[in-house]
């Protein structure tokens, strides 16, 4: 047994529910930071007795959560081994929702499995009923078990399979006794080791594991040839055509992951079999509007967004191409824009030479779209990769517009066969080193108008938004950025799933940055096909480790979309029960009409100076000279970079147009800034 020190006993003693002196003794604050794995793991089972219903001891109860939580955030591990590991497994009830817990002590186990083990896994394991909902912890502990179990799993399996088209899920049980102990921990301790989807990323993704695994590579390889045959077999009339019977419900996560695999290793061989069977998965022979199998073309879509390679973008690309069945289509239209994104995070591929696409300017658009993508993790080419990449004509016609910078820092734009700076002049690139696409916070104020100057002057129209891209700094007061406003749901939940936010319980919204994930905070009822308004309640990093400015930026440019997208008004100290019946009415109006109510007001109050062109309205901002106001926000901007400004939203409420069904706060805040910028 390991080594339990003093600290560890008396918080040991405090879980079991020991003597005290009094009974309002709390004993010393519990730090785990500077806890050793062996001392966390010599606490461990007392901890999760402590956090479980069965006795009445609230304080117990209270301290264990707290800790618990702690453990969590810190992002801790025990040690166990011996008596310590019986002792956890203990703490286990005996039903599968606990089966999640014995996992995770499984992962901490230090050496052999004690003797007593085989006795805990059976309890734990209860009837067999279970068993096939969670298929792979159910192996790991009859494993463990041993006896009959390990037979009595396998019979369950092979009946509740036996009808199957294709033995899939049965041949990746017969496949299990080959894994390494890590692809077994892996597909048992994920919660999304079965169906993954769009709220699964972020997690850990048991294929990046299964993927370092020979024995499931290879295996990986063989159902994934099978079912591509299968499928074309379909389609050539080999095989009689049944709606949604080509492969078995629980097959589609097994291909799904096997899809995983081949991604992140990016085997050649997955690219044509990922381009026969997504696209042939999703359309059904002939006219119909049926599919195959719609449980597995919407998870390679899945699979698709999250590891993408040329191939398997190219092959989604193809199979919204030619989908018939709208449900289909509606899935996996939401899987293209995030897997853009993530193929940029993979510039080793993202880029191949010769990737297949029909030339033209489409190709260019999805080109400039995944340079873009990699602007929060500041995706750099090797310079011999960079120069190999203009080889291709459409890569050539997106770079030559756009400005680059060296490892050095030198910006520059391509000109001919060599490269001019920000002035126009010549400039000598380096023989080696690396290339990554320019951001506006690389460069000064006076370089980001310089770029502006010279692309104006030459006329060129860049592929993506760049020199006169938004850009965000941290506030100065330390607040939370995009706080205060009030938020139509409906319009915000519809875009933010299309842009790649995840809903997150209690939380709000999230997004992975690069290595960074961000929140949007809400405040509200908020959940998917909720209506009414929410309180936006400001962007905070998810991690304590502060983001790169880049990334950053690129952060809150993409809440900046949802918040001017689905604002409706500020938030305001004094609430009431007119007011909150007033922004229900606004969150579920269309977004067309209310702005064009708002563009109403701003037209009637500067009206002479829109006719004398101090002022111009547009589709989204109200411009003062180069200033824009935001419509929806009323954030200023000049040239894209924000600019520090504040209008207290008091006094009259633009009593000319009392009948219009806005909040009146917001549109003065807007009236209030223009006035402001005009004076200047």
């Amino acid at each position: 047994m390991l080594s339990e020190t003093t600290r560890a006993a008396a918080l040991r003693a405090r879980l079991d529910g020991g003597f005290v002196e009094h009974a309002r003794f709390t004993g010393p604050p519990v730090d785990f930071q500077d806890w050793t794995p062996e001392e966390l793991g010599a606490v461990w089972g007392a901890l999760h007795r402590a956090a479980r219903f069965g006795h009445d001891d609230i304080a117990r109860f209270n301290l264990a959560h707290t800790l618990l939580e702690q453990v969590t955030e810190a992002g801790l591990a025990p040690l166990l081994a011996g008596a310590v590991f019986l002792d956890a497994l203990d703490a286990a009830g005996d039903y599968n929702r606990e089966w999640e817990y014995v996992i995770g002590c499984l992962a901490s186990l230090q050496g052999e499995a004690p003797a007593g083990t085989a006795g805990q896994a059976r309890r734990i394991l209860g009837e067999t009923s279970g068993w096939a909902e969670r298929p792979y912890q159910a192996w790991l502990l009859t494993r463990l078990a041993g006896g009959d179990a390990p037979a009595q799993f396998a019979q369950l399996m092979e009946e509740r399979h036996a009808r199957d088209p294709m033995p899939l899920t049965l041949q990746e049980l017969a496949l299990l006794p080959q894994l390494a102990q890590a692809s077994l921990l892996a597909l048992a301790g994920s919660r999304y080791s079965g169906y993954w989807n769009r709220d699964s990323i972020g997690e850990a993704d048991p294929a990046a594991v299964l993927a370092d695994d020979a024995a499931y590579a290879a295996f990986a390889r063989t159902i994934l040839e099978q079912a591509a045959r299968h499928i074309a077999a379909i389609h050539d009339g080999s095989v009689p055509y049944a709606a949604d019977a080509a492969f078995a419900t629980a097959d589609s996560p097994v291909l799904a992951r096997a899809a995983r695999v081949a991604a992140y290793r990016d085997d050649g061989w997955f690219r044509p079999v990922i381009a026969v069977l997504l696209p042939l998965a999703c359309v059904a022979p002939g006219a119909a509007r049926s599919a195959p199998s719609q449980s597995l073309a919407m998870a390679l879509g899945h699979a698709v967004e999250t590891i993408p390679t040329p191939e398997s973008l190219l092959a989604l690309r193809t199979a919204l191409a030619q989908v018939r069945h709208a449900g289909i289509r509606k899935k996996l239209e939401r899987n293209l824009k995030p897997a853009e994104r993530a193929l940029a995070e993979r510039p080793d591929i993202a880029w191949r030479v010769g990737m297949p696409g029909p030339m033209g300017k489409r190709r260019q658009a999805m080109l400039a779209r995944r340079l873009e993508a990699g602007y929060a993790s500041e995706v750099w080419f090797g310079l011999d990769q960079w120069r190999a990449l203009r080889d291709d004509a459409d890569i050539e016609t997106v770079a030559r517009a756009l400005v680059w910078r060296t490892g050095d820092g030198l910006a520059f734009m391509p000109d001919g066969k060599g490269a001019i700076d920000a002035q126009g002049q010549p400039v000598a690139l380096p023989e080696q080193g690396d290339i990554g696409l320019w951001h506006p916070l690389h460069g000064s104020g006076e370089q980001r108008a310089a770029w502006q100057a010279l692309l104006a002057q030459r006329r060129v129209r860049q592929p993506l938004r760049q020199v006169y891209r938004e850009i965000y700094a941290p506030p100065g007061d330390g607040g939370a950025p995009f706080a205060g406003y009030q938020l139509s749901l409906r319009t915000l939940l519809g875009l933010a799933r299309r842009e790649g936010w995840r809903l997150d319980d209690d939380e709000g919204l999230s997004r992975q940055f690069g290595a960074w994930r961000v929140l949007l905070r809400l405040g509200g009822h908020v959940y998917p096909g909720a209506g009414g308004a929410c309180m936006s309640n400001g962007l905070a990093p998810a991690q304590m480790m502060p983001m790169a400015p880049v990334a950053y930026s690129e952060a809150c440019r993409a809440v900046d979309l949802l918040v001017s997208a689905s604002a409706l008004a500020l938030l305001e100290e004094e609430q009431s029960v007119q007011r909150e019946e007033r922004l229900f009415y606004l969150a579920n109006l269309a977004p067309g009409p209310m702005a064009g109510m708002r563009r109403t007001v701003l037209e009637q109050v500067f009206a002479d100076h829109i006719e004398d062109g101090r002022m111009a309205l547009e589709a989204r901002h109200l411009m003062v000279c180069r200033h824009a106001i935001h419509l929806s926000t009323g954030r200023v901007t000049l040239d894209g970079a924000e600019v520090a400004s504040e209008v207290a939203a008091k006094g009259s409420k633009l009593g000319a147009v009392p009948w219009l069904p806005h909040d009146e706060a917001l549109l003065e805040k807007i009236v209030g800034l223009a006035g402001q910028l005009l004076q200047h």
